[in-house]
């Protein structure tokens, strides 16, 4: 669509040319907007946009955005954030400072896309919870055992979800109401994450998600998302503010569950010392 527009653009009118080229440097926000929205922001009327999206060939804006959405997932595939941190990492010396500067950038961003009484509601939902059900597949893996590992030492409620096991049933047949599930997911989104999420609201399960945009299928289905970028110049994702966010979080469980937490933090650095768990330094 991008392609589109840069081909289009000399023919359009001044207003259409002022919307062409917000959409194309805020490509990712307009999926967040109404026309309305749109067209306040552009400082256009909402017919402009209107007739904007019919001249791109679209019979209304939702079909416009549909199509934005696919495109800027298209956009996220492997092959061509191969192919555009292969062309970066050419042109400068010091491709590791660059990735280093995003995965800073992405933790300074969490504080403003997670607002104080969304993470207070998940510390007090993780603290409350019956049963803790943690899902991360593939990549993300990974930050599911992280957050699970940590959280069963104070914790002795904690369930890693393990689909590939292929028990699935027998590991959420108790799932239920005073549950939390807390689902990590983030771009190319795992249509068994989605699923299983969806499945265990249905059932009375609340939902906490930890993604990377607010038009996540999971932030969709979740009562509470959490916000942690995870692009860098490169093909891959980058977990680092995600990882911090989980730290945060973990350590104002760790607050919460005070009383709890010391003694069983004690019990456990015995239990060390029996099984002789780390070479003696």
């Amino acid at each position: 669509m991008l392609e589109q527009l840069a081909e289009i653009f000399p023919e359009l009118t001044k207003s259409q040319k002022k919307l062409a080229a917000y959409i194309t440097e805020n490509s990712d926000e307009i999926l967040l907007h109404t026309s309305f929205d749109l067209a306040r922001k552009v400082g256009v009327s909402e017919a402009t946009v209107s007739r904007f999206v019919r001249r791109l060939g679209f019979h209304s804006y939702l079909d416009f955005k549909k199509s934005l959405i696919r495109t800027t997932l298209d956009n996220f595939s492997t092959i061509k954030r191969l192919a555009e941190s292969s062309e970066k990492i050419h042109k400068k010396e010091l491709i590791v400072r660059e990735i280093l500067a995003s995965d800073v950038e992405n933790i300074q961003k969490i504080d403003s896309e997670n607002s104080d009484a969304a993470l207070e509601r998940v510390v007090s939902s993780l603290c409350s919870a019956r049963t803790i059900y943690v899902l991360g597949l593939r990549s993300s893996y990974a930050l599911a055992y992280y957050l699970s590992f940590n959280l069963r030492f104070f914790l002795h409620n904690v369930v890693r979800v393990e689909p590939s096991v292929g028990d699935l049933p027998e590991q959420l047949v108790n799932a239920g109401s005073g549950d939390l599930l807390f689902v990590i997911s983030f771009k190319r989104y795992t249509r068994e994450s989605v699923e299983i999420a969806g499945r265990l609201k249905t059932m009375g399960v609340s939902v906490v998600g930890l993604v990377d945009s607010k038009l996540s299928p999971v932030a969709a289905l979740a009562n509470t998302s959490l916000i942690a970028g995870t692009r860098i110049p490169s093909y891959f994702e980058s977990y680092t503010a995600a990882m911090s966010l989980l730290n945060g979080l973990i350590a104002a469980v760790v607050l919460h569950k005070e009383k709890q937490a010391i003694p069983a933090l004690e019990k456990l650095e015995k239990v060390f010392e029996e099984f002789q768990t780390f070479h003696p330094v």
